[in-house]
């Protein structure tokens, strides 16, 4: 961090033998979507979904900002936070909470803003025997519900990991997620992790996916 490019980096500060990747070797993340979600009254979970395609580059903070329109496509609002971004990975930022007031939400976009400090991270969470089994919905869809099991066949402990669960109709669009968290998961457990919302959903649900997140740099393996 002498800002010289000097040893055997490949630029400044970056590359080579430096813990810190060059901007010429990153591919910026893909947002493949972002969505307001409706939860009740005016409050609406804001998500994005995003892609990392760089195979050992990870980001351990990376700001970012919503910003909200209604069905005049006037911005009614902002909501900004930070996240990781996990090496090799599709992941999902959920912001819960926003409150249109008056106004009713009609579509989102993400960003992240300042600058990303990519840096040496190899994917060693998702090459564990980590699973996700079990996913069912409720039977009933005046309060939805979703479940799943998490199983943790590794001989690693897990910590406080978050799990978000996205329900897709027929036509593969986004139509709701929730989050929650779980504090560990010790080698050779399973647990269940159980989802809810307070109104019917606005489409059955065809496809469920559940995500399974722990932030890479709050582990040693």
């Amino acid at each position: 961090m002498d800002g010289v490019k000097n040893g055997a980096e490949t630029g400044i500060d970056c590359g080579g033998t430096c813990s810190r990747r060059c901007l010429a070797q990153i591919s910026d993340p893909i947002i493949f979507w972002s969505r307001a979600f409706h939860v009740v009254g005016s409050t609406y979970n804001l998500v994005a979904f995003i892609g990392n395609q760089n195979m050992d580059s990870a980001v351990k903070e990376a700001t970012y900002e919503f910003k909200i329109y209604d069905v005049n496509n006037k911005m009614i609002g902002r909501k900004s936070g930070s996240t990781f971004i996990p090496p090799n990975k599709q992941f999902a930022v959920f912001d819960s909470r926003f409150d249109a007031g008056e106004s009713q939400v009609k579509s989102v976009t993400f960003e992240f803003t300042g600058n990303l400090d990519w840096v040496k991270k190899q994917p060693t969470l998702d090459s564990l025997p980590i699973f996700i089994d079990n996913i069912a919905m409720g039977s009933d869809n005046l309060n939805p519900s979703l479940s799943a099991r998490v199983k943790n066949e590794s001989i690693q402990d897990l910590p406080k990991f978050e799990t978000i669960a996205i329900l897709y109709d027929i036509d593969n669009n986004a139509i709701n997620a929730s989050k929650t968290f779980r504090d560990a998961l010790r080698s050779g457990e399973s647990i269940s992790v159980n989802f809810t919302w307070p109104e019917p959903l606005t489409a059955m649900p065809v496809k469920k996916d559940v995500l399974f997140s722990i932030n890479p740099f709050s582990v040693s393996f």
